[in-house]
């Protein structure tokens, strides 16, 4: 048996590497002082919050979830129960994270960042629970959504691109089947109405692109200004390998504009974003600084910068370049598109492009995994939350999908909000998707590794 005066003595040893960031010395004090005791509720919590920290999140929950029965009304929990929530929520776990958070809140935490998790992570009430997926023949859970906290659509008012990215599907698709053009002003105002008019949010999100470069747009400004006079955000994502137009952009005062870039010199931006010239988008970012200055524009600007292995070491010059512009940088792994040149690669219909070997993680690697971490039992968000309407009005399937036979042969302007949304649950390509594990769902929290013999 174990003394008391020994057990404190070796929580002393075990907190104090806690304290210090020795997780893994920490974690194996813990466990150990659990092995002689198992009624040591405080080394529970405490192995629990080291697990959380080290990421073995299926193995800190039930640590932490015990603890809690056990020695719920300590006082202690008040700090560590906000630190659970954040880390699920940023972690991606939303769904396990929730109960957390509602704890959290319950008890009287003000920080307004876990309360805007605790609203993120939230169900949304115009989305119903759970639907019936026929082509599974089972029922899937919806969930808060990721990309937005409100209903989405994405309209590609511009139906082609002035780049030839590889890992887009301008770039590495064939063009000769899929239509290309400007979205009529007129068409564009008549779908903003039936957007009003369906009401699948009370306040949807606009997104003025999918695959096309809105600023090619001629009317790009009045298409900004009728979403601002229907009182609807407008969002744009630009190469910005443009000559004109810039200037009018800022003026119109868009919510959001996203910068694609990629390589910060002329090498490794010509081979990620092909027939782009890196001069005339650094001369624009300044050029934009300067128009939405001079128009006290309120636009969020932020450059989402796509990471691969040629320009990893290019991310503090461009972090420098965004701090010293007011503009947000977010890089991003950079990742293969669309949907239908990835299932032809991972089923060996199509050899691997050459690209695919200058991203982070090469998909024939992230796939399979992917086929056993995502969720099965959810849904998918770009189905759920979203409506992609390409540029004559038509609907496609979803944002990530390109091939002729992944539209939905159905123009936005003749359908209901919900006969579309029927149409999408019964395409057969999201059973391929999901078999696939490319549906957009969150990942599972790994189950814990078996105990050793």
């Amino acid at each position: 048996m174990t003394s008391g005066t020994n057990i404190e003595q070796r929580m002393a040893h075990a907190m104090q590497l806690h304290s210090t960031g020795q997780l893994q010395e920490a974690a194996a004090a813990y466990a150990a002082i659990l092995a002689d005791d198992g009624s040591q509720t405080n080394a529970q919590h405490n192995l629990g919050m080291v697990r959380l920290g080290l990421g073995e999140t299926a193995e800190a929950l039930i640590l932490l979830e015990r603890a809690m029965v056990v020695d719920g009304a300590n006082p202690g929990w008040a700090q560590s129960i906000p630190v659970i929530a954040m880390t699920l929520f940023r972690q991606g776990h939303w769904e396990v994270a929730q109960s957390w958070l509602h704890r959290a809140v319950m008890m009287g935490n003000t920080d307004p960042e876990l309360h805007a998790a605790y609203s993120r992570a939230r169900p949304r009430d115009y989305l119903a629970p759970e639907v019936f997926d026929p082509t599974l023949g089972r029922s899937l859970r919806r969930y808060a959504p990721r990309e937005s906290g409100t209903y989405v659509y994405a309209i590609d008012v511009v139906g082609t691109c002035n780049l030839r990215c590889p890992t887009c599907p301008v770039g590495n698709s064939p063009l000769g089947g899929r239509p290309k053009g400007f979205m009529p002003l007129d068409l564009f105002r008549r779908i903003v109405a039936k957007i009003k008019a369906d009401n699948a949010a009370a306040q949807p999100e606009v997104f003025l692109f999918n695959w096309g470069e809105p600023l090619l747009h001629p009317e790009i400004a009045d298409i900004i200004g009728a979403l601002h006079a229907a009182d609807l955000p407008s969002h744009l994502s630009t190469n910005l390998n443009i000559e004109t137009g810039l200037r009018e952009v800022a003026k119109t005062n868009p919510t959001s504009l996203k910068i694609s870039l990629s390589g910060f010199t002329p090498e490794t931006y010509g081979l990620t974003h092909a027939r782009g010239d890196l001069a005339l988008v650094k001369s624009n970012l300044y050029r934009l600084r300067h128009y939405l200055d001079q128009y006290k524009s309120s636009t969020r600007v932020w450059v989402g910068h796509h990471i691969y292995r040629n320009n990893q070491a290019q991310i503090p010059d461009v972090a420098a370049m965004c701090a010293e512009l007011g503009f947000e940088h977010h890089p991003i792994a950079a990742f293969f598109q669309p949907l239908e040149r990835l299932i032809d690669i991972v089923d060996r219909r199509a050899p691997p492009p050459p690209i695919l070997n200058e991203l982070i993680e090469h998909p024939l690697s992230y796939i399979p995994r992917f086929q056993t971490t995502k969720r099965r039992d959810l849904d998918c968000e770009l189905r759920f939350n979203q409506t992609a309407i390409n540029f004559d009005g038509t609907v496609a399937l979803c944002c990530s999908v390109y091939d002729q036979t992944n539209m939905l042969g159905a123009q936005f302007l003749e359908h209901s909000h919900a006969t579309l949304e029927a149409m999408k649950y019964a395409h057969p390509f999201c059973k391929t998707c999901m078999e696939h594990g490319l549906a957009y769902t969150p990942t599972k929290i790994e189950a814990p590794a078996p105990s050793p013999v």
